[in-house]
């Protein structure tokens, strides 16, 4: 039945797991764009207060930028893997998606909560960097958590309605036989 509930939803979760995908991706881009375009405005990456706390514990600067660059990186990649995945179950692909992408979709949740405490810690005590700044940088990483947490939230519901309704396939399959 086409405007069941179940099915109306999983079409809705559908779409929103294709428009989402799209999401997750661009926000990894915007990480790198972010970093370069403060590297090519001249914005320091670090203020004052980081660098000093960063002088005490012997830790070579460029080290930390390169291990800060891989970082990003793989955040991006796994920002990849995650929209794609879930821009191709979005759209119901034929080929099965693997769960691997739900486990990312974990982990970046955790990750962009663990930023959204951070950036706002940083707000509530931050005197360098202009209020709009934190404030952006802020709704920034709320919004990238709320398309993840939306995404992950869409899959799920997804992958059951495709469950039930394999079940409900293979169950009227045997019934025709048996008849």
């Amino acid at each position: 039945m086409k405007n069941a509930p179940e099915s109306i939803r999983f079409r809705r979760d559908s779409h929103t797991l294709s428009i989402l995908g799209m999401g997750v991706i661009l926000f990894g881009f915007w990480s790198v764009f972010k970093v370069l375009a403060q590297a090519v405005l001249g914005v320091p990456l670090f203020t004052s207060t980081d660098l000093k706390e960063l002088e005490g514990t012997g830790v070579d600067m460029n080290v930390l930028i390169i291990v800060l660059s891989a970082l990003l990186a793989g955040d991006v990649i796994v920002r990849l893997i995650v929209g794609l995945c879930s821009m191709a179950e979005g759209r119901n692909h034929e080929k099965r998606i693997k769960r691997i992408y739900l486990v990312f979709a974990v982990w970046e949740i955790l990750f962009e909560v663990f930023s959204v405490i951070s950036v706002f810690i940083q707000m509530m005590k931050e005197e360098e960097r202009s209020f709009l700044e934190m404030y952006i940088s802020f709704f920034m990483e709320l919004s990238a958590l709320v398309i993840l947490l939306e995404v992950y939230i869409a899959a799920i519901s997804v992958r059951k309605y495709k469950k039930q309704a394999a079940k409900k396939a293979s169950q009227g399959e045997e019934q025709a036989t048996c008849s």
